[in-house]
């Protein structure tokens, strides 16, 4: 047997184990947390047993790709017009772990290595779960994180027609993973292979949005973000407050040592700017909407950051190697 088959398989055993215990955190927090019911609240929302779809905010109602699956789903199991706790909770923790096993999937068959990767990954995600008494998991959540994985590792190996696939129907899932499609600047394509690819990616994403805003909203909407009517710079004051469950330890601290890795590819440039955007428009979200950062919403780019902690260190691995072999 290759040595590359028994790493993936041993790669394939770490990530059912990984899903296995995440089963079980999200089972716990099937309900809610002690502040609100959220989890449940917005999981059976497009369900004929929750069926208050329409009460949603509407940042949350043209996410229909997670929301319509996770309503399907508590709909197979209602019997006698209801769905039961126990099938509900199952329910909940089975549709999340089946995306983390997707995510996995897509790094055992797609990254350099996985057995660095996955753990890591699986690392970062945990700390979504503080603080433990506000913990917030919604339908959206991993299948962006998916969608931005599977996205990102087509970018890195050239499938440039299945990336753009990909972010289109990433969308429907949630609409940051079209930021994704600024990656399209950072290949060895000509330029105007580049804009094309990026203005189809554009295109596509802007024409599902308003079909989707227009289908769940009755009106056509850009722009969907929660915004009160005023701006604070929460944000910002939570950011220079001296606390430790800090933004700092996002994502198991990878997002923060991605932004200060080295930038000696191509590969590295477009993650260093994908990240910064990404950023920034999670930073603009949170003025406009005067809150805090949230941090299960940088789950979407841990893989990335991840990924690129991962190639860094191979590369400073790589010229020890060669220091050594040089004569002194």
């Amino acid at each position: 047997m290759a040595n590359s088959v028994k790493i993936k398989l041993v790669a394939a055993f770490l990530a059912l184990s990984f899903c296995a215990t995440w089963f079980v955190f999200t089972h716990a927090a099937a309900h809610g947390n002690d502040h609100n019911s959220f989890n449940l609240y917005i999981f059976v929302a497009d369900s004929h047993i929750g069926g208050h779809y329409d009460k949603l905010a509407e940042v949350w109602k043209p996410r229909i790709g997670g929301n319509w699956i996770a309503g399907r789903l508590c709909d197979a199991f209602v019997k006698d017009g209801d769905l039961s706790w126990p099938a509900y909770e199952n329910i909940f923790a089975f549709y999340h772990a089946a995306w983390l096993l997707l995510i996995f999937g897509a790094l055992i068959f797609l990254a350099d290595n996985p057995l660095f990767v996955i753990p890591l990954v699986y690392a970062g995600m945990t700390y979504m779960l503080t603080p433990p008494d506000n913990v917030i998991i919604t339908p959206w959540d991993l299948p962006s994180m998916f969608f931005w994985t599977v996205s990102y590792l087509f970018w890195q190996r050239k499938y440039y027609l299945p990336m753009l696939a990909v972010i289109v129907f990433g969308t429907a899932f949630k609409e940051t993973v079209a930021v994704s499609a600024f990656l399209f600047f950072f290949t060895t394509l000509s330029w105007r292979r580049r804009w094309t690819l990026f203005g189809a990616a554009f295109v596509a994403c802007l024409l599902l949005k308003m079909w989707i805003t227009y289908a769940v909203l009755g009106h056509i909407r850009i722009f969907t973000a929660d915004t009160p009517g005023h701006t604070g710079f929460n944000v910002f004051t939570d950011l220079i407050n001296p606390h430790v469950n800090h933004f700092i330890w996002v994502n198991g601290g990878t997002f923060v040592v991605a932004l200060c890795l080295p930038m000696k590819t191509l590969i590295d440039r477009g993650t260093k700017f994908i990240l910064i955007v990404f950023l920034i428009g999670m930073t603009v979200a949170c003025f406009l909407a005067a809150t805090i950062y949230e941090f299960r919403q940088f789950l979407d780019v841990l893989p990335l950051s991840v990924l690129y902690l991962e190639r860094t260190i191979r590369g400073w691995q790589k010229n020890d190697a060669v220091s050594q072999t040089q004569p002194s």
